[in-house]
């Protein structure tokens, strides 16, 4: 079985002293994204509590590296104008690859409980799925 995952985010805050010199869209779009991925770290840190099926954690690792997916985008669209350092743009690209090599563990564990399931399509007997280890 996969060990736990704890997923802590990325230091991406911008200091104090960029704060002031990016423009108030950028801080808006960031603190929205910020939002969005922290939400799906949340949800998916909850798992610790009580073990999801691996369908429900295959889906909220791909709402994770969605997230992500998005934040690197406009990132990387808007480095210049937002004033955005490259190790911020790096940090997140390497939590996302972590984030895309757990959802195939996980999103695999699905598929496998699928087939697993038989005819009448419900997890076999305590199928709650463990999350790989480490954090991202």
């Amino acid at each position: 079985m996969l060990g736990c995952m704890r997923y802590v985010p990325v230091a991406l805050l911008f200091s104090a002293a960029h704060a002031v010199a990016a423009p108030a869209s950028c801080q808006q779009d960031f603190q929205k994204l910020t939002g969005e991925r922290q939400a799906a770290i949340e949800r998916i840190n909850g798992f610790s509590k009580r073990r999801p099926t691996a369908e429900v954690a295959c889906s909220a690792f791909n709402t994770l590296s969605g997230v992500e997916a998005r934040f690197i985008k406009w990132m990387a669209e808007n480095k210049d104008w937002c004033q955005i350092p490259e190790d911020f743009i790096a940090q997140l690209k390497g939590a996302n690859g972590a984030t895309l090599q757990a959802r195939g563990q996980v999103c695999t564990a699905a598929r496998q409980q699928k087939e697993d399931a038989g005819p009448r399509g419900a997890p076999p007997p305590g199928a709650g799925i463990r999350l790989p280890s480490g954090a991202l």
